[in-house]
C-alpha cells in the first residue's frame, strides 16, 4: 500500500506540473513567439526533468552534503530526530586514501584489485564474445537457434544464474571439486582461499557477460555487406588482412559504445562478488571498490565515510570513461 501511494503521489506531482506549465505556457504569454514554439517541447519534457530531478539530481547533491557531514551509526538517530548533519570538511575524503575501508584491505588495494577485475573481465567479455560473433556470423543454418542458447546466461536472471554458480564451487559437493577430482587432481577452498576466491567471482561474471558482447558484435558483423569481402578476396586479401583491414575498422563504432558500457558495468558490479562471497562468512578477499563501499555504508554504517567513499569512485570511473 505504500508503493502504490507513493506511485499516486508522483503520478499527481507529475499531473499538476504539466497543468501548470499548460496555464503558463498557453495562457499568459498568449503572444510570445518564442513561447509558442518551445510549448510542447517543455511539456513533453517536463516528466522526465522531474523525474531525473528527484532521482538523479536531488540524491546525488544529498551525497555531496553528506560526504562533508558526520554522520554515523552513533549520530543518525539524533539527524532523524531533528538534529544537524554538522560539517566534516574534507576528513572524509582523506579517510578514503589513508584508512582501511573494511578491516584488512587499503583503498589501494581496492583500487587495484578492481582495475584487474574490470581488465580481466572486459577482455574475456570481448575476446570471447567476438570469437562467438564471428562462429555464429559464419553460418548458414541454425544461428536463430544457437544464440537462443548463448545468450541464456546473460537473459537469466543474475541472482539465480550466480547462487547457481556459487553452489557448483561448493569445496565439498560443488561440481567443479567433483571433476577436478575425476582427473585426479586436489580439490580447491573456492570459498576462503584468497585467490580461488576472486578467480571463481571473475569466472562467474565472464560467462555473464559474453552473451551481451555476443549480441552486439554479432549485429555488427551482419551489418557490413559482404561485397566488401567479396572485393578484397578477388583482390588476394587473405582472412586475417580481410578482418584486420575490413572487420575491425566497420566495428568501431559499436565496439566503443559497448566497451565503454561493459567498463562501467564490471567496475560497478557488486552483485557477483556478494552473492559470491557474502554469505560465506563476508570475507574481503574479492572485493572490489563497490563492494567495499556497501560494506562501509551497510556492514559498518559509516554513513559520511561511504558518502566520501562513493564520490570518490565516481570521480573515478568519470575519468576511465570520460570522452578522449
Amino acid at each position: 500500500m505504500q508503493i502504490l501511494g507513493l506511485l499516486a503521489t508522483i503520478l499527481g506531482v507529475v499531473a499538476l506540473v504539466e497543468l501548470l506549465l499548460y496555464v503558463i505556457l498557453y495562457h499568459t504569454w498568449p503572444g510570445k513567439r518564442w513561447i509558442g514554439q518551445w510549448r510542447l517541447p517543455v511539456m513533453m519534457l517536463a516528466p522526465a526533468i522531474l523525474a531525473i530531478s528527484v532521482l538523479i539530481i536531488y540524491p546525488f547533491l544529498f551525497e555531496m552534503r553528506l560526504a562533508f557531514a558526520n554522520l554515523n551509526m552513533y549520530t543518525i538517530n539524533d539527524w532523524l530526530e531533528g538534529g544537524e548533519l554538522g560539517w566534516a570538511g574534507f576528513r572524509h575524503f582523506i579517510a578514503v586514501f589513508t584508512t582501511s575501508p573494511l578491516q584488512t584491505i587499503s583503498f589501494w588495494g581496492l583500487l587495484g584489485r578492481t582495475v584487474i577485475w574490470t581488465v580481466v573481465n572486459l577482455i574475456a567479455h570481448v575476446g570471447f564474445g567476438l570469437t562467438l560473433a564471428l562462429l555464429l556470423n559464419k553460418l548458414a543454418k541454425g544461428r536463430g537457434l544457437y544464440r537462443t542458447l548463448l545468450i541464456v546466461p546473460w537473459a537469466m536472471p543474475q541472482v539465480v544464474a550466480v547462487l547457481a554458480w556459487r553452489g557448483e564451487f561448493h569445496p565439498q559437493f560443488g561440481f567443479v571439486n567433483v571433476l577436478l577430482q575425476t582427473f585426479g587432481m586436489p580439490t580447491i577452498n573456492w570459498w576462503s582461499d584468497p585467490i580461488p576466491v576472486f578467480v571463481s567471482c571473475c569466472l562467474v561474471n565472464i560467462w555473464l557477460g559474453i552473451p551481451f558482447m555476443m549480441i552486439v558484435f554479432l549485429g555488427g558483423l551482419q551489418s557490413i555487406p559482404r561485397s566488401y569481402y567479396e572485393a578484397a578476396s578477388i583482390d588476394g586479401a587473405s582472412r586475417w588482412v580481410q578482418f584486420k583491414q575490413i572487420t575491425l575498422p566497420l566495428l568501431r563504432p559499436v565496439v566503443v559504445p559497448s566497451v565503454t558500457l561493459g567498463t562501467i558495468w564490471t567496475f560497478n558490479n557488486i552483485n557477483v562478488i556478494y552473492l559470491m562471497t557474502g554469505q560465506n562468512g563476508g570475507n574481503e578477499y574479492a572485493d572490489i571498490l563497490v563492494s567495499a563501499w556497501y560494506k562501509s555504508a551497510f556492514n559498518y554504517y559509516r554513513y559520511s565515510f561511504s558518502a566520501a567513499f562513493a564520490v570518490v569512485i565516481f570521480m573515478i570511473l568519470l575519468g576511465v570513461t570520460w570522452p578522449g
